[in-house]
């Protein structure tokens, strides 16, 4: 008797062992996931990524979306520093998780920067790089094969080159890959909505009905007049919200630059600056002329208004109808490279159309996103146009 008991302990404990091993097999089989990223390509992840290399800083906003709680844990390496891109942030993601100032930035904006053995030094699991902009991109494969050799899995996203078809499929991506995928679904059902309040209406105009826009791209980091974007990034979100780029034919790639003889010819109806600089920079001095146009977190709106006031001056471009007419305007740069952009075609649409679009509110719609989408509050303003007094 005592032998059949001890017999069928024995069977019951390898019984119970077998279920615990296929219960662990389980586990794995549905911990790895297979998924197309921005380039196309198929990459397998065994298991859910834990520490994170970005390919760009500011793809921290996108982490949190996914992650309120703390999108900076599992990054363990970025391509440039948050503070040279984009101060304010820095200085608010610092404020709730001070270990941001101890990731380490292997490189800056360009491929070449990029240090394969500080990546495979951290024993990071998965890069998210840009399809194409800053870093290593798709076109880079001797980059990736290195690290994926080495164990580190690549995806490629886009919020660049074409934003607002691609920023949906990147946040469904990045939902997938970091098992986040209700968090990305919930953001991207209201960034589906919020675009569509805005194409909707710019569906029923013509090419004639179009305002003229042009778009003074990266003010004040070069001292020619005027670099400019047509296609993909900003360029797109003045598409979307119904403005016809006076630049588009003249320029055959994304960006160029284009003379001050041909803006004054031209004349365009609007004007839009994009804004690098954000309050506190390095190269902000408040006691002189602001070096840039000014935005984003932190910065507030007089002292917005009064870097686009001395841009104008500093370009020699007072003599624009749309100066004189008030019809001037700046959008924060980060907009163009961030899930953010929805916010963006929202304000553009409301300045080409105030009527059209006197029921929609951007300020709700960016209240909205840092509450229940970002880590950090929302704080300065993030577009601002000329004050409506004089400054002859």
């Amino acid at each position: 008797m005592t032998s059949y008991c001890s017999l069928q302990r024995v069977k019951n404990a390898v019984f119970f062992l077998f279920l615990s091993c296929l219960t662990c097999v389980t586990l794995s089989v549905q911990a790895s996931v297979t998924v197309t990223d921005l380039a196309g390509r198929e990459v397998t992840l065994t298991e859910q990524p834990e520490r994170i290399i970005l390919g760009d800083s500011r793809y921290l906003h996108a982490l949190s979306i996914l992650n309120q709680k703390n999108p900076v844990k599992p990054v363990v390496a970025m391509l440039s520093k948050l503070q040279w891109v984009d101060y304010g942030s820095f200085v608010a993601y610092q404020k709730r998780f001070p270990s941001i100032a101890d990731i380490p930035v292997i490189g800056r904006s360009s491929a070449d920067s990029f240090s394969i053995e500080s990546a495979i030094a951290l024993n990071a699991d998965l890069a998210i790089f840009s399809l194409d902009g800053h870093g290593p991109n798709a076109r880079h494969s001797n980059i990736i094969k290195i690290l994926e050799k080495a164990g580190i899995k690549v995806i490629f996203v886009d919020f660049r080159k074409n934003p607002l078809r691609n920023t949906p499929k990147s946040l469904t991506l990045l939902g997938q890959v970091l098992g986040k995928e209700a968090q990305a679904k919930r953001f991207i059902d209201f960034y589906t909505n919020q675009i569509e309040k805005v194409t909707s209406k710019i569906a029923t105009l013509s090419q004639e009905e179009k305002k003229r826009v042009f778009i003074h791209s990266r003010v004040g980091v070069t001292n020619g007049c005027c670099e400019t974007m047509v296609r993909g990034m900003m360029a797109d979100f003045v598409d979307a919200a119904g403005g016809n780029n006076i630049a588009l034919p003249l320029i055959p790639g994304a960006t160029g630059m284009v003379n001050h003889e041909y803006l004054l010819a031209q004349q365009p109806d609007v004007y839009i600056a994009t804004a690098v600089g954000s309050k506190g920079m390095p190269k902000e001095s408040p006691d002189d002329e602001l070096p840039y146009v000014m935005l984003g977190a932190g910065v507030p709106n007089d002292f917005a208004q009064a870097s686009l006031q001395q841009a104008f001056v500093r370009y020699k471009l007072t003599s624009l109808h749309a100066f004189q007419d008030k019809q001037a305007y700046a959008l924060w740069h980060g907009f163009y490279n961030s899930p953010l952009n929805l916010v963006a075609v929202q304000v553009v649409a409301k300045w080409l159309y105030p009527e059209e679009f006197k029921e929609l509110d951007p300020n709700a719609t960016i209240s909205y996103f840092f509450e229940h989408f970002q880590a950090i509050p929302l704080t300065g303003v993030y577009w601002t146009e000329l004050a409506k007094v004089s400054h002859d």
